[in-house]
């Protein structure tokens, strides 16, 4: 079975999990749904599923709880405290507390519910009889060619920033789950702290639950590497179209849809007016948009001239289609207007999309890409972390500010007074209610712990001469980015207007090009807890890879491998917790 059929077939083994589940109870049954998790679950199964498995009626969870009468009820929410005690205050206010009712409320928990959720029932009496809980982990979720995403949140807060290790059995289990459909590779490169520890997870599992019994892997090799190893590649602000779409809009499960909200939103006290964004809503799947799949990975200021001349071209269809004869109107109507009228609502979708990109950035754009481009060479630092101050005066968002010092804190390193001066004014500026952000930011290695006084200072693990000594072992800084081609890209900087190469890019280039392992090792050792595993499978036999990442993926690196795959005539498949900007890192830093 081709890779890609058995890609999609995932949604179907996710669907037999869930009607498992569902089957615990053989009357009918309502459904109630954690808002967030509707999106990633249309992704699983649709409402016709559903039917088709007894529930009768589907609620949003809300904070108000509609009368369920006597029919049996699964709530289905994500692994949060919070939310599970909103569950169970819901349910409590629903059942007498004498006799309550058996088997009627069940609580599906997403990936796994955790060790604090049978506590609480236990100490309320709850447990087995009244409130049943289940773990419900889906299948990696095929968003688009080539990407599998967990959809999960959260991630990246619990492990890098909090140092929760709750999450990581579910994320081994994603990696053992799809070696059992597409096989395990015989050659396996581990990149981080979490990387590591999701492969010894792994190998427990084969221990204790069993191994494929695929003896011919789909995949040549695979790279299980931590967020925290490049943060720049989530740093930068990225070029391509899709990557753009997501910083601007966000995509949620491979679907952009943004709504006008009715209300106006207000500019006092703003800095800068609020740009108003087209309201827009289609999938992003290569299989279904054809213009799509054309304009996905194109550098953004090529979209609009390729958008311009797809217009032109229905409206030459538009014209000829005038003149046509009844029998080829016929013809015409039964083959191509139905691909016509989908093609023109794809374009009428992209054009607003491009449009509402070109008005939210501005011209804040060339400028942030120039300070970019000066970081990574390494040059005009103090230009740079003036520019970095000037933005908390300039930008009306906290994401946007605190991202560009992570981005200074990672690579040209700020002394310990700046870092100081900078997060007083960021605190002035955004508020004192953001004071235990600095703690986080100490976790997740942007800037150190700041030293006791009359010692040293101890730089965070990410220095200045590591990052660009690195970054130069692995030729990830093109010494001429001038001259990379963004309209017909050759070099997969072009994602970043040419001034940085994702790393991830750089590891699969070196394995698919069968670089000597000693050399391979020897490059990635500086960057953090490294972990090879060859069983013959190196040089690959399969020129195909599988690229985890834990904590997050960005559209741009997505499309740095996508030109990888065709200068290399590979394939290479993407899999994260979800796929992310980098204002979500600092979202979680934030919230």
């Amino acid at each position: 079975m081709e890779l890609n059929k058995k890609l999609s077939s995932l949604q179907e083994i996710s669907k037999t999990q869930l009607s498992k589940i569902l089957s615990t109870v053989s009357s009918t049954k309502h459904l109630v749904l954690e808002p967030s998790i509707i999106r990633p679950l249309e992704r699983v199964c649709g409402v016709k599923w559903l039917k088709g498995n007894g529930v009768e009626k589907i609620f949003k969870l809300d904070s108000t709880c509609p009368q369920f009468d006597d029919t049996p009820v699964f709530y289905m929410i994500f692994s949060k405290l919070t939310v599970f005690r909103q569950v169970v205050d819901q349910i409590r206010s629903q059942i007498n507390q004498e006799n309550p009712v058996k088997n009627k409320f069940h609580v599906i928990v997403v990936p796994r519910y955790l060790y604090h959720f049978q506590e609480k029932l236990e100490e309320l009496g709850l447990i087995y009889s009244v409130i049943k809980l289940h773990s419900f982990q889906w299948f990696p979720l095929n968003l688009d060619v080539g990407i599998l995403s967990l959809e999960l949140p959260n991630i990246f807060k619990s492990l890098f920033l909090q140092s929760d290790f709750t999450f990581l059995p579910p994320l081994a289990r994603a990696l053992w789950n799809l070696f059992f459909v597409i096989g395990k590779p015989r050659f396996i490169v581990a990149l981080g702290e979490y990387s590591k520890k999701i492969l010894s997870q792994v190998d427990l599992l084969i221990e204790n639950q069993g191994d494929t019994d695929k003896l011919e892997s789909d995949i040549g090799g695979l790279i299980v590497i931590d967020r925290n190893v490049d943060y720049s590649s989530a740093l930068l602000t990225p070029g391509t179209y899709t990557a753009l779409l997501n910083e601007v809009y966000g995509v949620s499960s491979g679907v952009c849809e943004y709504k006008e909200d009715g209300g106006q939103q207000k500019n006092e006290g703003r800095i800068n007016p609020v740009v108003k964004k087209q309201p827009v809503n289609f999938t992003l799947d290569s299989n279904q948009d054809s213009v799509y799949a054309d304009i996905k990975n194109r550098y953004f200021t090529e979209v609009t001239s390729v958008l311009s001349t797809l217009t032109k071209q229905l409206k030459t269809e538009k014209v000829q289609s005038k003149e046509m004869a009844l029998d080829e109107i016929k013809r015409y109507v039964q083959t191509q207007l139905q691909a016509t009228k989908s093609r023109k609502k794809f374009i009428t979708n992209h054009l607003l999309a491009a449009e509402t990109i070109i008005n939210v950035l501005g011209s804040r754009y060339e400028t942030q890409q120039e300070i970019e481009a000066d970081i990574i060479r390494n040059t005009n630092r103090s230009a740079n972390f003036s520019y970095l101050e000037e933005s908390l005066c300039v930008e009306d968002s906290e994401h946007v500010s605190l991202r560009l010092f992570c981005l200074l804190s990672v690579t040209q390193k700020l002394s310990e007074s700046e870092v100081k001066s900078f997060w007083r004014k960021f605190l002035h500026q955004f508020g004192f209610s953001y004071s235990f952000a600095y703690r986080y930011l100490i976790n997740a290695n942007f800037i150190a712990e700041p030293a006791p006084t009359n010692s040293k200072i101890r730089l965070p693990k990410f220095a200045t001469k590591e990052f660009y000594t690195n970054a130069n072992k692995l030729k990830q800084i093109p010494p001429n980015p001038e001259k990379i081609n963004l309209k017909f890209p050759t070099c997969a900087s072009y994602v970043f207007g040419g001034v940085y190469i994702p790393l991830i890019t750089q590891i699969a280039s070196m394995i698919l090009n069968s670089t000597p392992i000693d050399e391979i090792s020897m490059k990635l050792s500086g960057l953090g807890v490294l972990s090879l595993r060859n069983d013959k499978g190196f040089p690959l036999e399969r020129r195909s890879l599988l690229i985890y990442l834990v904590g997050g993926v960005t559209y741009a690196e997505i499309a740095a491998c996508n030109l990888l795959e065709t200068l290399t005539g590979s394939r290479i498949i993407i899999l994260s917790d979800r796929i992310i900007t980098g204002n979500d890192l600092m979202k979680e830093i934030l919230s």
